[in-house]
């Protein structure tokens, strides 16, 4: 072992020498026209790993590169892309000094993947909103989860500001949450929990389908929301990102404070990339605008969160490589306060010192695990990408006695969701060309899940048996373009089987009563579905200031067996009422570049012939199956007033209403969990010099009233009133140095005192809580 530790220090000590002597690479500026500095440009040697970014003086380095002749590509959002030919000799470092032209980027150039193959904007018939990350960096300085990220998305509903997300839809609909196309929402038994399932330090973008899909399965009937996973760091061996902040709030600071550190180390060598990172976050007290305790139910305040992220990616051969992914995420409450009921439309739920029954609320865990292998070229110009995941969830509900049971000794209970998937995704891209002017591409493959979800109780009573689902979908995407039209049509066939055990319900007396609820024995069974699914969409780029669309979607969703289940009153699985949704998206939309003004609107109208909104009898959940009918409109501005100054809005309006008597007469608005009122959203961003950045952003959340209050002027659960309010943010951040920087995010600047919109609509006592007054967060980045 000794001669073997010396053989090898000798042999590093020759290698290292030799690296020294044969040192070859690139280095140089990057200014503008008015020869300022441009950070972050994106300098990358074609057809190589290898690349980097400028820093904050605009100056970039690229070391240990094999000699030869290469295209250098430099790239910026704001800047035209320039590409430089250059020829490196071993051992010597090349200057290179680069001036780019200022120029709005064109919306076709943003990379899209969630459509299961890498397409641009101006390839796409339908809305899609991404969120970048700069923006995600940005946002995450006044947010307390990832759902509030998406706050500023049109079409989606405001953040509960709590760990569920129940409310939170886009375009009126449920939608399907997937991380790197991962499937985390629990459609079997809809937790609400599936939007707060990752970090925000884990995320490198956030892309939003909007409308109808069934590109990933069951349960996108409003779209898809896609967290992608951050990827490797490319062109330095090793890059290493610290980041610790702290929260609090503004009103009263007392036991508010929380912090959040994070870590992230990635690199890449010839053909290995890497990114590992963790974080962990504690969240003192929220308080409203008038410094009360934030009732902790189901809330964000004394949170521990955890998350470990790693990838790897490893090219075997040109053309061929595979990559792993693996991400934790846990977040539970623990909190000394307990909720003290407010009086709907008079005073808030408010928290206070007391006992808290049960154990900790929270998402246990989250475990997602992928391994994907893509091929370019494998058979003539057919690619191949398979994927091969993993999930494993668990959340617990709070404490209730709504399990109360005292013949069995149960003063009440907590139940939890659990689900776990394993999937494989079989995916091919053959192109094609007819003559000179017709060109594209047909998508094709199969996918293959299971989903066992569960609600059982803390004390091990079942309350949803344990559902298997095995969903087996072949599909086929083919897209055509022909001069500047773009025409978009597929299929897909599902096909599901479930199958449920023989149980019985959950026997109670809800909330102490004396009334049993329950203790139906029931035969399990086999519940099996199959549809086919469509989609067809044109677009027309012929005119770069008015670039139409048009397009048609269907979606396939399951409308939450495992809450029919459990509430079950017949004897037998095949007497259950449990046909499945088919959504149909119908929209019309445009982009539009005028220079530095981006501008983008779309009209969409979704119908389903069987509904998925809850209604609440006798305190039971019931899902009310009328014909659905949900349309609205959105329209987005964004436009650079100066080169330092840019300006935003957004609004979004959706409706909804239900055909109660089935006889085609949309007669009955659909309730607030579904439909949210109208959404403006509002920013100025200032940024000078490149050092220093400000962003100012107002977000306005109308009224929506359509319902009246019973006899004994309660409203029911879904239908209260929503009054409209206001909501101000700052973030700012200031680069102390070339490798650190100071951010600063304040929610609420302005101190509105205000109820989130779910506190509104449920019209429940104990669950009108307010809002968070104004909060801080500091933070402070070291890049390496």
């Amino acid at each position: 072992m000794k001669h073997f530790i010396i053989l090898c220090a000798v042999i590093l000590g020759v290698l290292s020498s030799a690296a020294q002597e044969d040192k070859t690479g690139l280095q140089g500026t990057v200014t503008d026209q008015q020869n300022r500095p441009i950070p972050f440009v994106n300098v990358v040697l074609e057809g190589t790993s290898m690349g980097t970014t400028s820093n904050i003086d605009g100056v970039y380095q690229l070391q240990d590169v094999k000699p030869g002749s290469y295209d250098l590509t430099f790239s910026a959002i704001g800047y035209e892309s320039v590409t430089k030919e250059v020829n490196l000799l071993r051992g010597k470092i090349q200057s290179i000094d680069i001036s780019l032209n200022q120029d709005q980027q064109d919306l076709g150039e943003i990379i899209i993947t969630s459509n299961r193959s890498r397409e641009t904007l101006d390839e796409v018939p339908s809305s899609v909103s991404i969120l970048t990350s700069g923006e995600i960096e940005r946002l995450n300085k006044t947010s307390n989860s990832v759902a509030a990220l998406l706050t500023e998305i049109p079409g989606i509903s405001l953040s509960t500001n709590r760990t569920s997300n129940t409310g939170q839809t886009l375009r009126g609909r449920n939608m399907l949450v997937l991380i790197d196309g991962i499937p985390q929402s629990t459609p079997l038994r809809t937790g609400g929990r599936d939007i707060n399932t990752i970090d925000p330090n884990t995320i490198e973008r956030i892309e939003v389908i909007k409308g109808a899909t069934a590109i990933y399965g069951n349960g996108a009937d409003g779209g898809i929301i896609n967290y992608i996973t951050k990827k490797p760091g490319t062109g330095r061996k090793l890059q290493s990102t610290t980041e610790l902040s702290a929260q609090g709030s503004l009103v009263n600071v007392e036991h508010t404070i929380g912090s959040k550190l994070s870590q992230t180390f990635s690199g890449s060598t010839e053909k290995l990339g890497y990114v590992f990172s963790g974080n962990f976050q504690q969240t003192g007290i929220f308080r409203d605008a008038k410094g009360e305790v934030v009732s902790p139910t189901y809330g964000l305040g004394e949170t521990n969160q955890y998350s470990l992220f790693g990838k790897l990616n490893y090219d075997l051969a040109q053309d061929h490589s595979v990559e792993i992914m693996y991400n934790y995420f846990s977040s539970n409450q623990d909190t000394e306060y307990v909720n003290q009921n407010g009086v709907y439309g008079e005073r808030p739920a408010i928290g206070v010192i007391g006992e808290v029954l049960g154990v900790d609320q929270g998402n246990r865990h989250n475990h997602n695990a992928q391994l994907t292998y893509d091929a370019i070229d494998l058979v003539g110009n057919t690619d191949l990408k398979l994927n091969l995941y993993m999930q494993d969830f668990k959340t617990v509900y709070g404490f209730s006695d709504y399990f109360y049971n005292a013949e069995e000794g149960y003063e009440g209970g907590q139940s939890t969701v659990e689900s776990a998937k394993k999937g494989l995704r079989l995916n091919f891209k053959s192109p094609y060309m007819i003559g000179d002017d017709i060109s594209g591409d047909l998508l094709y493959g199969l996918d293959v899940l299971n989903d066992k979800t569960s609600q059982k109780l803390i004390d091990g009573r079942v309350w949803a048996p344990e559902m298997d689902m095995t969903n087996l979908a072949p599909y086929a995407q083919l897209k055509t373009l022909y001069r500047d039209f773009v025409l978009k049509a597929g299929l897909r066939f599902e096909n599901i089987n479930i199958d449920v055990p023989d149980y019985s319900t959950i026997y109670i007396f809800p909330y102490g009563g004396e009334t049993p609820n329950g203790g139906v024995s029931v035969d399990g069974g086999e519940i099996t579905y199959d549809a086919t699914t469509y989609n067809i969409g044109l677009r027309y780029n012929g005119l770069k200031l008015f670039n139409p669309f048009v397009s048609f979607s269907q979606s396939f969703s399951i409308a939450d067996l495992g809450r029919t289940l459990r509430t079950a009153t017949e004897n037998t699985v095949s007497l259950i009422s449990s046909e499945a949704v088919i959504a149909n998206n119908y929209e019309v939309g445009f982009n539009s570049n005028f220079g530095a003004t981006r501008l983008s609107g779309a009209y969409f109208i979704s119908t389903s012939d069987l509904g998925a909104t809850y209604r609440e009898v006798n305190g039971i959940f019931q899902i009310a199956r009328q014909p659905e009918k949900v349309y609205g409109f959105e329209l987005a501005l964004d436009t650079r007033i100066s080169p330092d100054l840019s300006f935003g809005s957004s609004v979004s309006w959706t409706e909804g209403k239900l055909d109660s008597e089935d006889n085609g007469d949309y007669d009955t608005y659909m309730n607030g969990d579904r439909i949210p009122p109208l959404k403006t959203v509002t920013y100025l961003a200032y940024d000078i010099n490149k050092n220093w950045e400000a962003r100012l952003s107002h977000v306005y959340s109308g009224k929506r009233d359509h319902f009246d209050p019973d006899a004994n002027g309660n409203y029911i659960y879904g239908k209260g009133p929503v009054e409209s309010f206001n909501l101000v943010n700052l973030t700012s951040t200031y680069r102390l140095t070339e490798n650190t920087s100071l951010g600063l995010g304040i929610e609420n600047l302005l101190n509105e005192d205000y109820y989130n919109l779910i506190s509104q609509w449920s019209a429940r006592d104990s669950n009108y809580i307010k809002a968070n007054g104004a909060r801080f967060n500091l933070s402070l980045k070291v890049e390496l």
